[in-house]
């Protein structure tokens, strides 16, 4: 049989744990992106339960009909793991003992001190036919098999270990199965300050060069604009035909998050970073914490949530909490002043606002938030009305804090 020159995957998660809703599918987000870089792209994705009836019925429906199929899950050695007798089945194969595997997870348990459990000789069953791909990161193996040009694989659920597989071994053998394809290049922008209508408004898709697509990615208070196709030229000219319409929207060209990118440019001119905060409970701090290395820049921050300690603590005056209140600009450039001064950094961001789902208004709605900037001798302060639940109020004003602190270190108007 030819290989296919444009070839199209299929992907089936196997999983209960993913259809209760206690996991979150990462294992397709990564494999859609890896298999549309090699020129591969993942037509179909569906979820199904870890049963074998429900395996042999989703088999049935993308075997026949693309070249790439990869099933993630139910490897594992516990009784509810049953794709792989499921598989094997279906491809009319018996299930066969294999010695090098159940050496390699022997070895596995000895390196920790630990007898292999009897439970786990059934990783070592290998459907006759099937490749072992050598897995160093667990116990389970993964599953290859081709015939007729087309390539089937089995892959563990747990993310560390299939990416591990995926690297080792899948991308090379679907490098060599279909080596004129041409990969799909992408490019993201990332936008804040405008909504996905407003952009489309601006940058219409009449304006991209042949062959290039543009996908509208709304994220919670911004918006990605994903460029991809199959030529790199192409969509680098896309980017720069949008960049001249919408570039004042743009804080981002790299896949990086705000607060890595704020992190850099802190960290780039010697700048430090404090930050005060009372709706949003520390979350601005967190998002700049999380990252490795963040002592240099960071010099500390103050939940500062009742008016006694943005008081006593911040420094706020006392009358401009009672004339203007908690949630005001006024309010907002004190508390920012006040830890700056508390911690002697160069730079600092405070949130002062209402999270709900109570405690609005008719002058101050669910959802405002104030915020305070100090950097480089210069103040100002910002005023939105946020949508949504009181998380996603207090997610998108952490991640508004940092956007707009970006917005002027970029050189931006604000």
């Amino acid at each position: 049989m030819p290989k296919p020159t444009k070839p199209k995957a299929a992907i089936i998660t196997i999983g209960n744990e993913i259809l209760l809703g206690k996991t979150l599918n990462t294992n397709m987000a990564y494999l859609g992106s890896k298999l549309a870089a090699l020129g591969i792209p993942v037509q179909m994705s569906f979820t199904i339960q870890d049963d074998p009836i429900a395996i042999t019925k989703a088999l049935d429906d993308v075997w026949p009909e693309y070249d790439v199929v990869i099933s993630t899950g139910g490897l594992g050695p516990t009784e509810d793991d049953l794709s792989k007798a499921a598989i094997a089945e279906f491809f009319g194969v018996q299930l066969s003992f294999d010695e090098d595997v159940w050496t390699h997870v022997q070895s596995l348990f000895s390196r920790r001190g630990m007898p292999t459990p009897p439970i786990n000789r059934c990783q070592a069953m290998v459907p006759e036919g099937f490749e072992a791909l050598r897995n160093d990161r667990g116990t389970a193996p993964g599953l290859h098999y081709e015939k007729d040009g087309k390539h089937f694989f089995a892959l563990q659920g747990v993310p560390l270990e299939m990416r591990y597989i995926y690297v080792n071994h899948i991308q090379g053998i679907l490098e060599k199965a279909y080596p004129a394809v041409k990969p799909i290049f992408q490019k993201t922008l990332h936008t804040h300050g405008v909504s996905e209508s407003r952009l489309a408004e601006l940058f219409c898709l009449s304006e991209l060069p042949e062959n290039v697509s543009l996908a509208w990615l709304p994220q919670t208070g911004r918006v990605d604009m994903r460029f991809y196709g199959h030529s790199q030229d192409a969509i680098n000219e896309g980017i720069t035909r949008a960049k001249k319409k919408i570039g004042r929207f743009i804080w981002n060209e790299e896949d990086s998050s705000p607060a890595e990118l704020l992190s850099s440019l802190l960290l780039t001119n010697g700048n430090t970073l404090s930050i005060a905060e009372s709706c949003t409970g520390g979350w601005v701090a967190k998002l700049i914490t999380d990252l490795p290395g963040a002592s240099k820049l960071f010099t500390g921050g103050v939940i500062a949530y009742s008016n006694e300690i943005k008081e006593k603590l911040l420094k706020v005056n006392i009358d401009t909490l009672l004339r203007k209140g908690a949630v005001s600009n006024e309010t907002a450039l004190e508390m920012a002043r006040g830890i700056k001064l508390l911690t002697g950094s160069s730079h600092a961001i405070s949130t002062t606002g209402i999270a709900g789902p109570d405690g609005g208004s008719d002058e101050k709605p669910v959802g405002m938030v104030c915020f305070g900037f100090i950097a480089e001798g210069k103040h100002w302060t910002k005023q939105q009305v946020f949508t949504g639940d009181r998380e996603s109020i207090r997610l998108k004003s952490a991640e508004f804090a940092l956007l707009e602190l970006i917005r002027y270190l970029q050189g931006r108007s604000i």
